[in-house]
Parts: C-alpha cells; sequence; structure tokens
C-alpha cells in the first residue's frame, strides 16, 4: 500500500492490513512492527534509521521505533489541544514538525509535548488557506506539501520564504539540494540554486498508485503491489 526508505537502503513497507515490514535493499526481511488499534498508518518517516516515526491520524497518534522496529515511545496529539493534524515529518534534531490545521501554524514539537517553534499563521501569509498533507526536513529548510498550492518552504525557524510551484504532489524527495517528484511519466529534479529541472524517462509506465524513491544508485519503483529496484 505504501512504502519509504532510508539512507542505509533499506525498505520499509506498509501492507494493507498496516503490517510495517523492513526490508533489506536484496529484498530479505528484517523486522516487523503490528497495530491495529490505532487505524491506518498514514506516514512512515525513517529520516534517521534509528528512530523512525510512525504517524495513525485517526486517533492523532504519533509513535517512535528503533531500528529493529521496537517501539521505543508513543504519545498522542489531542493531549498536546491540537485536534486536526494531516502533515507531520522527522526534524533533524529528532523533534517532530506538524501542521496545525485548526491554527493554521507550523510547529515544532519534542517528545514531551512541548511547542519548541511555532510559525505565524500560514494562512494570512499565502492569502487563503491549505491543506497539507507532507513535512520533510533537509538541510535546515522544511518543505511543506500542499498539493492545491505547491511546497512551502520554511528555515529551521518557521519563518516562511517561498512556495515552490509543483501543484498535485503526493510526495517528493530532496537530495544535494535537489527536489526529486514524479510527473507526467518522469522522474524531474529541480535543482533549488540553479532553477533548472532535469527530466529522466522512468523505465515502466505510470500508474495511479505509481510510487518512486532514490537512496544513492538505486532507485525503487512501486506499482501494482510490488517494488521493483533498479541500479543506476
Amino acid at each position: 500500500r505504501y512504502f519509504t526508505t532510508d539512507k542505509l537502503q533499506n525498505i520499509y513497507v506498509v501492507n494493507k492490513r498496516n503490517d510495517l515490514i523492513k526490508y533489506n535493499s536484496k529484498g530479505e526481511v528484517l523486522f516487523q512492527f503490528n497495530n491495529n488499534f490505532m487505524g491506518t498508518l498514514h506516514l512512515v518517516d525513517a529520516t534517521d534509521p534509528f528512530n523512525i516515526l510512525l504517524y495513525y491520524p485517526e486517533y492523532l497518534t504519533i509513535v517512535s521505533l528503533d531500528r529493529t522496529l521496537n517501539k521505543t515511545g508513543q504519545f498522542n496529539l489531542y493531549e498536546l489541544d491540537v485536534v486536526s493534524v494531516n502533515a507531520v515529518g522527522m526534524s533533524n534534531d529528532n523533534n517532530v514538525w506538524i501542521y496545525d490545521d485548526a491554527a493554521f501554524k507550523l510547529k515544532k514539537i519534542n517528545r514531551a509535548g512541548d511547542v519548541l517553534i511555532e510559525s505565524d499563521n500560514i494562512a494570512a501569509l499565502v492569502h487563503r488557506e491549505m491543506a497539507p498533507d507532507f513535512i520533510l526536513e533537509r538541510n535546515n529548510w522544511v518543505y511543506v506539501n500542499v498539493p492545491q498550492q505547491g511546497i512551502l518552504v520554511f528555515d529551521n525557524f518557521g519563518q516562511y520564504d517561498k512556495t515552490l510551484p509543483f501543484k498535485n504532489l503526493s510526495e517528493f524527495q530532496v537530495i544535494e539540494g535537489q527536489i526529486i517528484f514524479i510527473e507526467n511519466n518522469q522522474l524531474n529534479l529541480y535543482h533549488q540554486r540553479s532553477l533548472f529541472t532535469k527530466s529522466i524517462n522512468l523505465p515502466t509506465k505510470a500508474s495511479d498508485d505509481l510510487q518512486i524513491r532514490i537512496q544513492k544508485d538505486l532507485l525503487y519503483i512501486r506499482q501494482a503491489g510490488k517494488i521493483s529496484i533498479y541500479s543506476f
């Protein structure tokens, strides 16, 4: 149903039963995590392969796992007086970024529930309401995906910087200053300094369930219930 990867080239697969299964790059099963009591597992963030973040939006619950997929922590956003969150992501210092839909604010919180950083009202900044679904921090920049508007970029203090005009994305990566995403059956690499976009044809035809990841010299493609791994 969904997958992600880490910088060690491991693969984290979520199946229709909400099981999380960790594989190595050879396709060998390493570890497994099961939880069928908190609804749909919406997000697996393996930015830090030794501290993996899971998010269950139906129960507003964040779970952390170690590298062997043993649970190391859990907290509920209701307890922080947050009532609606769809976008969650790991920060570089192993705290958590969330977008508070009710307050229209990007917030960085720790595992005790303390708010460490809070942005201004983003809806007022961009002059419209937003529905973010994905947050990613890389190299001291925070990227908030809003499918109807593009990718909003903030510094690591929660200050709004700009909006990148890439709309209707469900996922992207940031690698060495490049935004990597799928569009028109192509792998697109947008370089944030040169503002140049390079497009590469994929080795398969696009479909509604297509998902890709890149880690070092491997390209991972999920489609039709399977994951294919290519080297390049």
